[in-house]
């Protein structure tokens, strides 16, 4: 397998190297897209990549990704993973989801802005971050929110690291929008669930994509107006990842990763994270090893 490896973690103040002190003008930008629940697929990838010596130098996230980006930023090592995947295994439906289960009804009739509050998502970041701002992370790290009032993306990277992992993964309807500043903030991936270009802004040469919903399988015939919505919102969301995938710039490794079908299992369903975790590993470890060189495209 001809995948670089870099067994080293750089911070905001140092150079590249190669390990012996060299410039190496290589970059590996971890990108990790959204995904709710399926964000437990997303550890055993990162187990997987990060088992295998492929470390970041940067990474980036939205919504479930900009939780998880964060976790690799404070400790890019298969012990920070394996306390990652413990956070994931201790979540409970409780946490996430306090107000019950969605609706078509409660969707249309609830007044306010959500359908729940982000209470328990916000102790949960509290309680195991280990730092409150961007600037103590080892690593450098960046999450997108969408603005209510522009339509635009923000990008957040420097301050308290709470609420941007908050806004980022404000699932419309469902979380609160987040407020930082003047502006409204909400979910990262109506706008850039899979942000494969923030990696190319960084620098990156060398991009892994962590996609938890890279995968193909029929779409139901919808029953109910709400279904309708559902399938667009998803389509709408992936759509940007495609066109990116497609054409890549000259002289930029992707990496892709294979995606892993949970089967059906509802947005607010925390039982079966193990099973996630273990599926994710496996698919990517088989994957890599079966190949000996990553995709190369664009070069």
């Amino acid at each position: 397998m001809s995948i670089l490896h870099l067994p080293w973690v750089r911070r905001h103040d140092q150079a590249p190297t190669d390990g012996n002190g060299e410039g190496n003008p290589s970059r590996t930008v971890f990108v990790l897209g959204g995904g709710g629940n399926l964000g437990a697929i997303q550890v055993g990838m990162l187990k997987a990549v990060i088992e295998r010596g492929i470390v970041p130098d940067a990474v980036v996230g939205c919504s479930v990704g900009a939780l998880n980006a964060a976790a690799v930023a404070a400790d890019p090592s298969l012990t920070g993973m394996e306390r990652l995947a413990d956070i994931w295994l201790a979540i409970k439906e409780d946490v996430i989801c306090p107000a019950g289960r969605l609706s078509g009804l409660r969707l249309l009739t609830h007044r306010g802005h959500s359908l729940q509050p982000n209470d328990g998502l916000r102790r949960l970041l509290e309680t195991t971050l280990p730092w409150q701002t961007f600037e103590e992370f080892p690593l450098p790290f960046q999450v997108v929110a969408t603005s209510l009032s522009t339509g635009h993306d923000r990008w957040f990277s420097t301050g308290p690291v709470v609420d941007p992992i908050l806004a980022s993964a404000a699932l419309p309807a469902i979380f609160p929008p987040v407020q930082i500043g003047d502006d409204l903030l909400i979910d990262g991936a109506v706008v850039d669930n899979v942000p494969i270009s923030r990696g190319l802004v960084l620098g990156g040469t060398r991009i892994v994509v962590f996609h938890v919903g890279n995968f193909e399988r029929p779409r139901p015939q919808p029953r109910k107006p709400l279904d309708v919505l559902v399938q667009s919102f998803s389509i709408a969301r992936n759509h940007r990842f495609l066109r990116e995938v497609a054409d890549p710039p000259e002289g930029v490794e992707l990496l892709v990763l294979p995606g892993v079908d949970p089967g059906k299992l509802r947005y607010d369903d925390f039982r079966h994270s193990r099973k996630l975790v273990d599926q994710g590993y496996a698919t990517t470890a088989q994957w890599l090893d079966h190949h000996e060189a990553p995709i190369a495209v664009g070069g």
